[in-house]
């Protein structure tokens, strides 16, 4: 009888010969100058033309560093997913490696096609699709977004066949390597304000609103100012109450507001469902487990 996954398909073994192939062919990437060059009377179809240099150089540096693959410093570096290209009839040299950015959509055919042939790869992949592709090689989750170069901001994860016999795995250094990389830090880190108790903004009233708060500004009770603090020029007027007294009362909305805010998060954690296992997929766990553990008594 045939021992089925959790997927409901027989999983794929990498196969251990690879094929061969010679070294000079369109697919070996070696430099984004000469790989841009191939398709510049192309129209940009394909999402990896869009990858951002440094990303991309990132990702080889962590596979050079961090994966099985016995990387050597002429190693063939494939690229085959460039528009116009035909990654089934390529040809891939036996010491090469593919690191490229393939169309999501037929992602997992990819894959199975690759490991299948034994042809050793790390492929950018879907954010949330990832695990799809783990009866056939290794899930490598990162925890970033990615800007392309035509604005496109999307969330990536990565599928190898060259780090071993794992399902799954997270890469934190890939993750700060590619926060590090120029084409992504386009976020400044803003100063945190505290404003006066005295001022009253727009998101003040915001917070005490969403918490089911009531607080109110007579016009004799306060004026508007456009800059009322000082080395902080705000975006909008703010309202300047008179009286402290006043101003102990909008603190004392902000904070039942939160307050409020926090008891909804009891309500909705309340209500939370716990999901079970199916029988049949908690007995397969639970026979493996059992398995491992005789083996080491």
């Amino acid at each position: 009888m045939k021992q089925l996954t959790l997927f409901g398909d027989e999983e794929v073994r990498p196969a251990r010969k690879k094929p061969s192939g010679g070294s000079a062919n369109p697919i070996i990437f070696r430099d984004y100058e000469s790989f841009v060059a191939k398709f510049s009377d192309t129209p940009k179809t394909t999402d990896d033309c869009y990858t951002p240099q440094d990303v991309f150089e990132a990702v080889v540096d962590y596979v050079h560093k961090y994966s099985e693959f016995d990387f050597k410093p002429d190693t063939p570096i494939l690229r085959p997913f460039y528009p116009g290209g035909d990654y089934i009839n390529a040809d891939y040299p036996e010491d090469g490696v593919v690191i490229d950015n393939p169309p999501f959509s037929m992602f997992t055919k990819i894959v199975k096609f690759y490991t299948e042939r034994g042809v050793p790869f790390f492929l950018f992949g879907p954010g949330m699709t990832i695990f799809n592709c783990c009866k056939y090689c290794t899930a490598i989750v990162v925890g970033v977004n990615v800007t392309f170069h035509n604005g496109a901001v999307v969330r990536l994860n990565f599928a190898s066949n060259i780090f071993g016999d794992l399902y799954c795995k997270t890469a934190p250094e890939l993750t700060e390597a590619i926060k590090a990389c120029p084409s992504q830090n386009t976020k400044v880190e803003l100063p945190s304000y505290r404003w006066p108790d005295t001022v009253v903004r727009v998101s003040t009233l915001q917070t005490i609103a969403n918490g089911g708060g009531h607080f109110e500004v007579r016009r004799d009770e306060g004026f508007c100012h456009s800059s009322p603090v000082q080395g902080r020029e705000a975006f909008g007027y703010s309202i300047v109450l008179y009286s402290q007294a006043q101003a102990q009362a909008k603190a004392q909305a902000q904070a039942q507001a939160q307050a409020q805010a926090q008891a909804r998060q009891k309500v909705l954690a309340a209500r939370t469902i716990t999901l079970q296992l199916k029988p049949e997929v908690e007995a397969r766990r639970q026979r493996v487990q059992s398995r491992n553990y005789e083996d080491l008594t």
